[in-house]
């Protein structure tokens, strides 16, 4: 199985160094920075947010410009002794940040402390190559920042999770301290989402069976982001999800059945709504090429299934016969084969062989 894992790090390696220009913080990585990105009030003690986007310009612009239950919305951010509120720094590829910059134009104008960020890494597109890039971003910040957020596009605010709150703000942090880890979960994710709880009402406590997720969807992360030119905590080799599951299982967050590095509150996501973004370049041509690529690379990968010895490209017109997947090779065939490398990647983190 770690030839499985050789492959796909080699693979990936290969489709960042397919590159337009040289990167500016790693031999693989852009960035995309825009006007007036030097503050001089920011410092080591700011603490950005830093929220990875795709595909969501309009929805965004629409859910900023309506009401501010997002946790990372501009208006929700701490405000110094000077007045000023700490930045939100939207992570968006390259193929968006062109669509971003101009849906978003009247929210970059109200909220001075909200930035759009656009990252090149090549040819690698993906989840983790998304991590990667926020960490090598904030890694790459004159100012220095001690500790961060990462924070998905649809968290909503919450009581028992408000950054902004000093005593939860307290909480994250003592937790750093307890557990000496560079990540902290600001509670439990899950992947339904909901309506927005009512200001100032108390959410419902986790359960005992959903203490032991991965650090996901809203955390709090603290320097060093990389090391050695490294890629941080996120692999971005983990293209079609699971970056945050192998990131849990490599820094040995879970003991006991329980994952010992987040708040246990919960954390709530909700549904975007507004119109799609057209055309949405990076999802439907970048991420594709990205995938494709991978299969070709992975496609002769054994394994095993129902008994049976396979390839994976014979695995995956199994999945067409059995009405798993539409049709063989497509791009959800792709995503498929993708995930069952991905899977065996996790099982050697498990078995400690990574």
């Amino acid at each position: 199985m770690r030839t499985v894992l050789h492959n796909r790090i080699e693979t990936c390696r290969t489709l960042a160094g397919e590159r337009s220009f040289s990167g500016d913080n790693s031999n693989w990585l852009s960035f995309i920075r825009g006007p007036q990105l030097k503050e001089a009030h920011f410092n080591q003690d700011t603490v950005p947010a830093l929220v990875i986007s795709g595909g969501s310009a309009n929805k965004l612009a629409a859910d900023l410009r309506n009401e501010y239950s997002l946790a990372w919305h501009p208006k929700n951010m701490r405000v110094g002794l000077d007045g000023r509120s700490d930045p939100v720094f939207l992570i968006v590829h390259k193929l968006d940040y062109p669509t971003y910059t101009s849906v978003l134009s009247d929210a970059l104008e109200s909220y001075p402390n909200l930035r759009i960020i656009g990252w090149d890494g090549g040819k690698l597109t993906g989840f983790g190559a998304a991590r990667a890039a926020a960490l090598g971003f904030a890694d790459s910040l004159p100012w220095r920042p001690e500790r961060l957020m990462m924070i998905d596009q649809d968290v909503v605010t919450t009581e028992q999770t408000r950054h902004s709150n000093p005593a939860v703000r307290r909480r994250v942090e003592n937790l750093h301290q307890a557990t000496n880890q560079p990540v902290v979960g600001f509670g439990v994710g899950y992947p339904t989402r909901q309506t927005p709880p009512l200001p100032f009402r108390d959410t419902e406590q986790p359960k005992p069976s959903d203490w032991d997720g991965p650090a996901e969807q809203f955390v709090s992360l603290r320097a060093p982001y990389r090391r050695n030119r490294g890629d941080g905590i996120y692999d971005p080799y983990m293209v079609a999800g699971g970056e945050d599951m192998l990131m849990s299982k490599k820094l040995g967050l879970s003991k006991e059945g329980r994952n010992t590095a987040q708040v246990q509150e919960k954390i709530i996501k909700k549904e975007l709504k507004g119109p799609p973004d057209v055309p949405n370049t990076y999802w439907s041509e970048g991420r594709v090429q990205t995938l494709k690529a991978l299969f070709e690379a992975e496609k002769n990968t054994l394994v095993a299934f129902e008994g049976e010895s396979m390839t994976l490209d014979s695995l995956m017109s199994k999945f067409v016969g059995n009405g798993w997947v539409s049709a063989h090779p497509s791009v959800d065939s792709y995503t498929a084969a993708a995930c069952i490398v991905e899977r065996i990647i996790l099982r050697l983190a498990s078995e400690s062989r990574l």
